[in-house]
């Protein structure tokens, strides 16, 4: 399968158009809920800006880990130009240095930026692992010059999903330097910020670190706080040469699992990975537009991070567990979205595997006759507060047996099916119940309890 390229030609851009890269924005995702997003200029503009929000278990939840990278390219000339990644001013004005992006483009999704400065060509992508909280910021030289240099500074706001962007946990932080390895701590917080440049004469110039406030122009639009404070420890500094690539890796995972993959190696399976995801899907799926939204529905698909003994559990029993992210940015996974998106997410694109996996999750879940509306950030159970999700969990059941004949997974559920339909009879939480027309009580319960009962709208 040929890559899936979305390309917005930048490069004959009018001046008051650039006003555009503070408003469209990118996502990377990493199929544990957590992601990577930002204008296209770069610029941070509201709280769910940010190239590392990682999915962490309770209590944290989804934390903002790397806000910002500023790029700056040192020329032959001695000049130092900001190319990408500057912070709008308290305007929230666009600057003259966005007029260096001349491409933005998606290839099976992923984010990639093409700067031109002079006769200097650099590109630029954000890429997620899927499975971790590991992010890689690639740049290559595409132009001719023996080699330019580039510097890379990162900022960081260690912030809870829903904090607002003044919260005072911008004091305490430090850096820890292990070799070519840097630690990015705060102080009564855990997880760190891992942080590794690869590339040709890499370094890293500690300058003591520095704090610096910005504004969020997309917050002052929604009406909440506007100023925030990032800290800095330093600037990257890195060699670029054509046909070779540098990159910065960013993570909350452990030295050994972030740099178990080589940049090249992570690209590549990247590629593979959404090229066998189109393969998979229905005949009608595998060309453009509707393989294009066979790779957005991937992005919606999670394992919860958090949730530790739910996976421990199910993978007791052989299983996995399974969830749908109800939308980015800020929602978690809701039980009755996931029901109602699950033939689309699942079924369309033939992923009847995690299909199951999603149906035996929820029926885990099941409570009191009733399915969890939400898992609200940085927690592990649900709140049970909404009338319709079991229905559709019993339409999703019924699309996901006649798709796949897989009656093994409906027996197993079936008890749990009885179970929901006798306590909508007699009613269960915070009023949800059935009208008690007498055909209900007399002629339904008894037929629920007989040996063998399956739904009609279940045999095939």
């Amino acid at each position: 399968m040929e890559k899936l390229i979305r390309r917005i030609e930048l490069a004959t851009a009018r001046p008051e158009q650039t006003q555009e890269l503070l408003r469209r924005e990118w996502l990377a995702t990493n199929g544990l809920g957590g992601y990577a997003s930002g204008t296209l200029s770069g610029s941070v503009t509201w709280r769910y800006h940010g190239l590392l929000i990682a999915a962490l278990p309770a209590p944290f939840g989804r934390t903002l880990m790397l806000n910002h990278l500023a790029e700056s390219l040192s020329l032959p000339d001695g000049q130092v130009l900001q190319i990408g990644g500057e912070e709008p001013s308290f305007a929230g004005e666009a600057t003259n240095t966005k007029i260096y992006i001349t491409e933005f483009r998606l290839e099976n999704g992923l984010p990639i930026w093409k700067y031109e400065i002079g006769d200097i060509v650099i590109e630029k992508y954000v890429l997620f692992l899927h499975g971790q909280n590991t992010v890689h910021v690639c740049y290559r030289l595409l132009s001719r010059q023996e080699a330019v240099t580039l510097h890379l500074r990162p900022s960081v706001h260690f912030l809870g999903h829903e904090r607002a962007v003044n919260d005072g946990s911008h004091e305490g932080y430090t850096l820890a330097v292990t070799g070519e390895q840097y630690e990015i701590s705060r102080e009564g917080f855990l997880p760190r910020l891992r942080l590794v440049l690869q590339g040709n004469q890499a370094c890293f110039p500690y300058d003591g670190g520095s704090r610096r406030e910005i504004f969020y122009q997309k917050e002052a639009d929604r009406g909440y706080q506007t100023r925030g404070q990032l800290w800095s420890p330093g600037h990257f500094t890195v060699t670029l040469k054509p046909r070779s690539d540098a990159t910065l890796i960013a993570s909350t995972e452990m030295w050994h699992e972030m740099l178990a993959l080589t940049p090249s190696e992570a690209l590549t399976f990247y590629h593979d990975r959404h090229c066998r995801l189109v393969n998979c899907a229905r005949h009608e799926a595998k060309n453009p537009p509707a393989s294009e939204l066979v790779l957005a529905a991937d992005q919606f698909l999670i394992t919860p991070a958090g949730r530790l003994q739910d996976a421990a559990r199910a993978h007791a029993a052989g299983d996995e567990i399974r969830s749908v992210i109800a939308g980015y940015h800020w929602f978690t996974d809701w039980g009755r979205d996931t029901m109602i998106s699950f033939e689309g997410l699942t079924l369309t694109t033939e992923r009847f595997t995690e299909a199951g996996w999603i149906l035996r999750t929820f029926a885990h879940y099941i409570h009191n006759g009733l399915l969890p509306n939400m898992f609200p950030e940085g927690q592990n159970k649900g709140l049970y507060h909404t009338a319709d999700a079991s229905l559709w969990f019993f339409h999703a059941l019924s699309r996901y047996v006649q798709a796949t004949g897989d009656k093994e997974t409906l027996n197993h559920i079936l008890p749990k099916l009885k179970s929901v339909v006798e306590l909508h009879l007699r009613g269960t939480d915070i009023g949800i119940g059935v009208t008690p027309p007498t055909v209900c009580s007399s002629k339904v319960l008894p037929a629920i309890n007989s040996p063998g009962w399956t739904p009609r709208w279940m045999i095939g």
